[in-house]
């Protein structure tokens, strides 16, 4: 059962679970956290040990295993399912981000929204279904990925249209797990990316920096549907390649070159990728300077604007009613720091260029 849900301001839950973000003051100062520096070195040295026990039968099992995702066609076809999905996924980008989940709970989550709106008939008159299978595939997805989960009414936040119960999402959780086939471990581009970082041998905190910018080109990638047309090791590797580019673009042939030979993909499909990627955040760059210009270089709110609808939703024996009504929400937080532009990408760009290229873009043999 949903009902009105009125707006309201709550702190932002911080789990302290990723030692790897120093806080936002350090980022703004310019100034290095050696704890950061360390905590990156300790879990760096846990990876390399872990690598061990990853050989090519893991890699030729995610190639086996990963799949194109086939709703593609279908929102081409029903611009209505197109939009609820793009809502949905907007919502799961913006919780995410204000609980500081995992890049993989987000990637999980999309997924799992994905198949589920593949699977079941999308039902125009209840445009609502999407948004609430929008909350269980993420409540889903942490429960999966995440240690700390918030109770099923805290994570409806960050501009909610509707308000669910408990007891609805728990209905809403079995009907996706059933339409899943309780699969709920797909392979996602960021399986991939595990699979290379550990390949290039994770030594300090630069390699995790190239790894948190591959994360952040993925999670603006899962929004845009055009990248269903790539199965998940080609959108990862062209993601390396954005980043390796924009670092050091006189390596980025020869870096191909070592991902193509590793993964066996068709270069084809990663060039256009690649290009895709480069239209994506050449968008971006330009949406945030008119963001910023608009707000007179304030942080910016959430992009998908200030006018939402609040829904009452009533159930009875698995029937839902839905009444709309117009409401204007009050100015959005800001986005969590985990997928925040840092203010100090210069200063990163600059360190990741004076770090030995051979250190740090070189793939063992």
């Amino acid at each position: 059962m949903a009902h009105h849900h009125h707006h309201y301001e709550q702190d932002n839950p911080r789990f302290h679970l990723d030692a790897l973000y120093c806080s936002e003051e350090h980022w703004e100062e310019q100034e290095v956290d050696h704890e950061c520096y360390l905590s990156a070195e300790i879990n760096s040295m846990l990876l390399l040990e872990q690598d061990m026990s990853w050989d090519d039968e893991h890699l030729t099992s995610l190639l086996a295993k990963q799949r194109q995702n086939k709703l593609y066609t279908y929102l081409h076809a029903n611009p209505l399912l197109a939009g609820a999905r793009r809502e949905g996924v907007d919502w799961i980008l913006k919780v995410n981000a204000h609980y500081s989940f995992s890049a993989l709970t987000a990637l999980l989550a999309v997924d799992y929204l994905d198949r589920f709106l593949l699977s079941f008939q999308f039902q125009n008159a209840k445009p609502w279904m999407t948004q609430l299978a929008a909350v269980a595939c993420l409540s889903l997805a942490a429960k999966v990925e995440e240690t700390h989960v918030p109770l099923l009414l805290d994570l409806q936040v960050e501009d909610s249209k509707y308000l669910f119960e408990a007891k609805t999402i728990k209905r809403m959780e079995i009907l996706v797990l059933s339409t899943l086939g309780w699969k709920m471990n797909p392979v996602t581009p960021l399986s991939f990316l595990d699979y290379i970082t550990r390949r290039l041998g994770l030594k300090d905190y630069l390699c995790w920096e190239f790894l948190r910018r591959c994360e952040r080109i993925l999670l603006y990638a899962i929004a845009d549907s055009r990248f269903m047309c790539y199965v998940p090791s080609v959108v990862a590797t062209a993601t390396m390649m954005h980043v390796v580019n924009s670092v050091e673009a006189r390596l980025g042939a020869e870096y191909q070159n070592q991902l193509l030979g590793m993964l066996g993909i068709d270069k084809e499909k990663v060039d256009e990728c690649y290009k895709v990627i480069v239209e994506m955040m050449s968008g971006l760059e330009v949406n945030e300077k008119q963001s910023k210009k608009r707000t007179f270089g304030s942080v910016p709110g959430s992009p998908n604007g200030v006018m939402d609808a609040s829904f009452s939703c009533d159930s009875s024996n698995d029937s839902w009613a839905v009444a709309a009504s117009a409401s204007v929400s009050s100015s959005p937080e800001p986005l969590s720091k985990k997928t925040r532009t840092s203010t100090t990408t210069t200063t990163q760009d600059q360190l990741l260029l004076n770090h030995p290229n051979s250190e740090f873009l070189s793939i063992p043999p």
